[in-house]
């Protein structure tokens, strides 16, 4: 490949990510409006923010792909282009107002690049004029040697912009410029944001994902219909609150967990229950197992959510209680006839075979529940699973004479 085909590539490249590096600064300082603020994107500059106290900040951003010798990314350099064209397009922005020192004492110019710097004599110079280390007449002498050693006629040009403007004016621009490097890894910055905001890291990227796509595709539709694309803390919070409801949310983390299964499954609590009132048989082997698959997912899934904090010990009571009251009245329900049956003075043996029916009917009945923790509705497997392990720790079950039978 020519060398003039590898740099036509080189400039595209920069020219796309320059965009997508300027989308991600917006999208970085977004998540850190406040109210009564506002921030625009290609409007006033790449960037800009309003302030609630009238403030204007104008963000021009900056990202090169070029690297040094070491890997780095390159240094930002004395005359360096996309520096002087910045504080050129400042400047003529100052020379256009009808009050341009007042234009300046309410505005903040920010440069942002992801270009390094070591040495640079027009950096080190502004900071000296800023902080009164040397007179503006020694900066503009400065400015002056610095356009007749530039052989580049457009960053002469943009030099001459900044030095031009009446010293008065020019000592308090320089007192109002800011400058950030090393500003990269945009994409990380923004998702801790957005961790700081949810508190679940593990959901930060449901919500990026949203609000990535959301405000790409705003930000392009307001652009190519020429609208004003500039969104307030209030006006972000109503158009994108249902992109934080993603990370928000009650709803619980669901997944399947790999299942460590008991040796002998048939002689789990739940299950000798389930072979007493006939729902099954010995032999039914994958029955067996698919309840007992049903019964660890949910209590792998509870202790799972204890463990990480998505749900506190007081939840799982609640819902315990919950599930146990559900259980409880269909209980009384389905056994009216037996009960009454007993208390007129009919032995519990010979009720066995209405007891059985009644037991498998008020089983089904309660497989069909879903059931809910906290905020999450629960599938049917995780479910009919929460009544398996409450009959497993006999807290409740199915035969009528179950507590006689299996807690003692």
């Amino acid at each position: 490949m020519s060398n003039s085909k590898r740099q036509n590539i080189i400039s595209a490249a920069d020219t796309s990510i320059g965009f997508d590096y300027q989308f991600y600064y917006f999208f970085f300082l977004i998540l850190g409006l406040k109210h009564g603020e506002k921030i625009g994107l290609e409007e006033k500059d790449d960037v800009h923010i309003e302030l609630s106290d009238g403030t204007l900040i104008l963000i021009q951003t900056k990202h090169t792909l070029q690297t040094q010798t070491n890997g780095e990314t390159i240094n930002l350099t004395e005359r360096d282009k996309d520096l002087w064209k910045t504080v050129s397009n400042w400047t003529k922005i100052i020379k256009e107002q009808t009050a341009p020192k007042d234009y300046i004492e309410n505005t903040r110019f920010q440069l942002i690049s992801n270009k390094s710097v070591s040495t640079n004599q027009f950096l080190q110079n502004l900071i000296k004029a800023k902080n009164n280390d040397i007179k503006i007449a020694d900066f503009k002498k400065y400015l002056t040697e610095l356009h007749d050693n530039t052989s580049d006629v457009n960053i002469c040009n943009f030099i001459n912009e900044l030095r031009t403007l009446k010293s008065p004016l020019l000592k308090d621009f320089i007192g109002k410029i800011e400058f950030q490097f090393n500003e990269d890894d945009l994409i990380a910055k923004i998702k801790r944001r957005i961790e700081e905001k949810i508190y679940f890291p593990e959901r930060v990227d449901d919500v990026y994902n949203c609000l990535q796509s959301e405000l790409r595709d705003t930000s392009y539709l307001k652009i190519k219909k020429g609208v004003v694309n500039t969104v307030s803390f209030e006006g972000f919070r109503d158009k994108f609150k249902n992109c934080f409801r993603k990370g928000l949310s009650r709803n619980l983390p669901i997944r399947k967990f790999d299942i460590k299964f008991p040796t002998s499954p048939e002689e789990q609590n739940f299950i000798k229950q389930l072979l007493e009132i006939e729902d099954i048989t010995i032999e039914d082997k994958d029955l067996i197992i698919e309840f007992t698959t049903h019964m660890l997912q949910l209590y792998n899934h509870l202790k799972e959510w204890e463990e990480s904090g998505d749900l506190m010990p007081s939840q799982v009571k609640d819902f315990n209680k919950e599930t146990i009251q559900i259980w409880k009245n269909s209980f009384r329900a389905k056994f009216r006839s037996v009960s009454s049956k007993i208390k007129s003075g009919v032995a519990l043996d010979h009720l066995d075979d209405e007891i059985k029916v009644t037991a498998v009917s008020f089983l089904d009945e309660m497989r069909n529940q879903i059931l809910k923790v906290d905020e999450t509705i629960l599938s049917t497997e995780l479910s009919n699973g929460h009544f398996y392990l409450l009959t497993d720790d006999n807290l409740i079950g199915w035969h009528y004479d179950w507590e006689n039978k299996y807690t003692i």
